[in-house]
């Protein structure tokens, strides 16, 4: 799902191979980030709560005095500070029927989970100074320290100049959980917008790190010229478990996502794969996730995470 070499048999240059790597471990971040956030939540819940903090806390992550002012784990946003945003507007950012997000909204509501007022929706500060919500901030940043790890290992990540020691202070773990935040967005609003449906897209990550998971490095760059062939299948019943639905769900969305052109069902199981028409859009994915990379880590840096994650290195 990359651009493919001349031919699956072709063998693998240097960069093909680190490509595959750096892919499989963006995907695998991003998917093991969704569990974290969506904690022992219902899959839709945790979606429309992320999407609704995310513009909630949009005009803070813009100011770097209220970045600095409210980085930290110890102190959250005020709710005087944290922008409503309409049930509508998180519908259509997550591709969901209004009534649909309407209802849940609601409900989160009167569960105490988020606040729906004149102007809109939002998750109140109550919301994100929990023990549990703050085990799920660190949570996700052990995970992005070792995929940090992981791309350093294969080389994706450029070279730099030697880290500063580490200060002894901590460094601002709101503030970081902000920018592993956006990256994940931004990932996973293109996999919607491939299938335009969310669990569907959801389904479909879950398929593909299933079927590279455990390939060896060098079968990367076949799997991207032939996904289908190279894959390792699934099981339905083994996506259910992982991502904790009914298994009636997961194969009514695998066999539109086949219809769709993104699944392939074997005698062995589901393999993802791709509709040639599709090839360059994937390609643009592929390229976006590069430089969405570069712009994660060129923050995570700023904020001195990277400095302490090298030192305790």
């Amino acid at each position: 799902m990359l651009d493919p070499p001349a031919t699956s048999r072709t063998p693998a240059s240097p960069s093909a191979r680190r490509l595959g790597e750096e892919l499989r471990a963006s995907l695998t971040y991003v998917r093991d980030t969704i569990e974290i956030t969506r904690g022992d939540r219902d899959l839709l819940d945790a979606w429309i709560l992320t999407a609704a903090l995310d513009a909630n806390m949009a005009p803070v992550t813009r100011d770097p005095a209220l970045m600095e002012a409210y980085g930290r784990a110890a102190q959250s946003t005020p709710d005087d500070l944290r922008r409503p945003v309409s049930v509508n507007a998180v519908a259509q950012s997550l591709r969901l029927p209004f009534e649909t997000v309407r209802r849940r909204v609601l409900r989160l509501a009167r569960e105490g989970h988020c606040v729906v007022g004149p102007n809109g929706v939002v998750v109140p500060n109550s919301a994100v100074t929990t023990d549990v919500y703050l085990a799920e901030m660190r949570g996700r940043q052990a995970r992005a320290r070792r995929f940090h790890r992981d791309l350093k290992a294969i080389g994706a990540l450029p070279v730099e100049p030697a880290s500063a020691p580490a200060a002894s202070e901590e460094p601002p773990l709101r503030a970081m959980n902000w920018a592993l935040s956006e990256y994940v967005l931004r990932a996973c609003n293109d996999l919607i917008a491939l299938t335009e449906n969310l669990v569907a897209s959801r389904v479909l990550l879950e398929l593909v790190v299933s079927n590279i998971e455990d390939l060896p490095a060098d079968d990367l760059p076949g799997w991207a010229a032939a996904p289908a062939d190279a894959g390792r299948p699934a099981r339905t019943a083994a996506l259910a478990r992982s991502l904790r639905v009914p298994a009636e769900t997961v194969r009514r969305h695998l066999n539109g996502l086949q219809v769709q052109g993104y699944a392939l069902r074997r005698g062995d199981g589901w393999v993802a794969t791709a509709p040639a028409e599709a090839l360059p859009r994937l390609s643009a994915m592929a390229d976006a996730n590069r430089a969405n990379l570069k712009r994660l880590f060129s923050r995570l840096r700023a904020l001195g995470a990277l400095a302490a994650w090298e030192a305790a290195d």
